[in-house]
């Protein structure tokens, strides 16, 4: 049996709090407002969407070093307090040097006049103060990436974006060398090899330290697995799942784990979106490309893919993608494992072939092969963060005599879950290039995919403009594809 602590540990702007009972199940933006009375930390929309919520986080994992330990940027109105055990939490209040000398970012907001009502601007400060952790210098586009989850309503963003290239970096003391000392660190560090349970009236915490004893930990079908709650937490705040019976995956080391080899990358159910973007940029070029665009720096330092693909939604973006690769999900059960390939874990709208004791733990993601061409689509009514009216990835691969070995069209947004179209790929294998991108065969398998898909009518699109736009995208796909001149020389 292993050892077990019943409270939560983290450090608030350097402070040393142990967490149990009624505050471990609160949003981390109630438990600064109401119980420490940090209100510096604004709460608009609760859905993650403002960043007017904005904090820094450097979570502790399982045997990371100090070296390892990044401070960012994440959405506190849809955090929970048992979401950050061995974390440290800076706020807005916590910026200023002991002085009360201002931070960099909050002088070059004042000289710029960046602000007029001033509710958005804390959490504006908090993510440029982010972006100065991994930044020793910062251009226009990088201040617009890293303000991507932030809204003002009245300033305007060109002046907060001229303060983003004022801010003075001479001198800058990072947040993680004024902060994380060694004995901070080992504290969390030390914490985090041991399991933890925590009950309070029906809501109930388990955070064990392998994926068999998580299974094995699920005693309801009323319990969830949680990684990292994204869509929970939104939940919640819309007044659902209002009694959390939560199984984390926090301590689980090797779920933190994303390891690249020849043949494939395995990524670990608690590895972020954020992460995945630095590490496959070599491997993945594409996808991490399309990464870019479809998630705030907030949602993706703390969202997982794992979760992504658990929530089945079939307008997850990183879907259409993952049928195309063929990638492979690692699901533990309490007393058995197996491997299912993504095209067979969809079942139905919101129906996993996943038991209710059984968790995904790994994600393995094939290379693309030498001789293969992809390309990811998304369309939404905004460029950036916006919810997917469709999506879609086209993959071919051609043998040395220049016909299609292989091809994958999957979609998103065009029927009960994210799909492959088999039948139409089956009837392209063979093909010659130019074949393939004759006009007439163009046409023709642009309208069979748009008779084969089944969308619905909602307030991102008519069913007949999603048909209309598959069509379209894969015409967009063939169009860019005589465009390469390695493929058509």
């Amino acid at each position: 049996m292993e050892q077990t602590r019943d409270f939560i540990l983290l450090y608030i702007n350097g402070e040393r709090r142990e967490i149990s009972g009624e505050q471990t199940f609160m949003t981390l933006s109630d438990y600064l407002r109401y119980e420490k009375q940090l209100t510096g930390t604004k709460v608009v929309c609760a859905e993650g969407d403002c960043g007017a919520c904005t904090v820094l986080v450097g979570t502790v994992k399982p045997q990371s070093s100090a070296a390892a330990v990044q401070y960012q940027s994440i959405n506190a109105c849809i955090q929970f307090m048992h979401g950050l055990d061995c974390s440290h939490v800076i706020t807005i209040e916590g910026l200023p040097e002991n002085n009360m000398q201002l931070h960099p970012v909050q002088q070059a907001m004042v000289q710029a006049q960046a602000t007029q009502c001033g509710f958005c601007t804390p959490g504006f400060v908090m993510a440029a103060a982010g972006m100065m952790e991994i930044k020793s210098k910062i251009n226009q586009q990088q201040a617009k990436n890293f303000l991507t989850g932030n809204l003002c309503r009245c300033t305007g963003y060109q002046s907060i974006i001229n303060a983003m290239l004022d801010i003075n970096h001479e001198n800058y003391s990072t947040i993680k060398a004024r902060y994380h000392s060694p004995q901070l660190h080992n504290d969390l560090l030390t914490h985090s090899k041991t399991a933890v349970s925590i009950k309070h009236k029906n809501n109930s915490y388990e955070a064990p330290l392998n994926s068999i004893t998580a299974a094995q930990s699920l005693a309801s079908p009323e319990h969830k697995f949680f990684a990292a709650a994204t869509d929970l937490g939104v939940q919640y705040n819309k007044g659902h799942w209002q009694q959390q019976q939560v199984v984390s995956l926090n301590l689980i080391e090797e779920l933190h784990r994303c390891e690249i080899n020849q043949s494939r990358a395995r990524i670990g159910a608690r590895v972020t979106l954020s992460q995945l973007e630095q590490a496959l940029t070599e491997v993945q070029p594409e996808w991490v490309e399309f990464m870019h665009i479809f998630a705030s720096p907030q949602i993706k330092n703390n969202g997982t893919l794992i979760g992504n693909i658990a929530n089945g939604s079939p307008i997850g973006d990183n879907l259409p993608f993952l049928l195309a690769i063929n990638a492979n999900l690692s699901i533990q059960g309490p007393n058995t494992h197996r491997t299912v390939n993504i095209n067979d874990f969809y079942l139905g709208y919101r129906q996993l072939d996943l038991a209710d004791n059984e968790l995904i733990t790994h994600v393995d993601i094939p290379h693309k092969p030498n001789n293969s061409y992809l390309k990811l689509y998304k369309v939404s009514q905004r460029r950036d963060l916006d919810i997917s009216c469709v999506s879609a990835a086209f993959m071919l691969t051609l043998n040395q005599g220049n016909k299609l070995e292989s091809v994958a069209i999957a979609l998103g947004g065009v029927a009960a879950t994210a799909i492959r179209l088999d039948a139409i790929e089956r009837t392209l294998i063979g093909l010659t290039l130019d074949q393939l991108l004759s006009p007439k065969h163009i046409a023709s398998t642009a309208d069979l995919i748009s008779s084969q898909v089944t969308p619905m009518s909602d307030v991102r699109g008519s069913q007949a403009y999603r048909k209309l736009l598959v069509a379209n995208l894969y015409k967009k796909f063939i169009h860019e594809l005589a465009l390469q001149p390695e493929l058509t020389a």
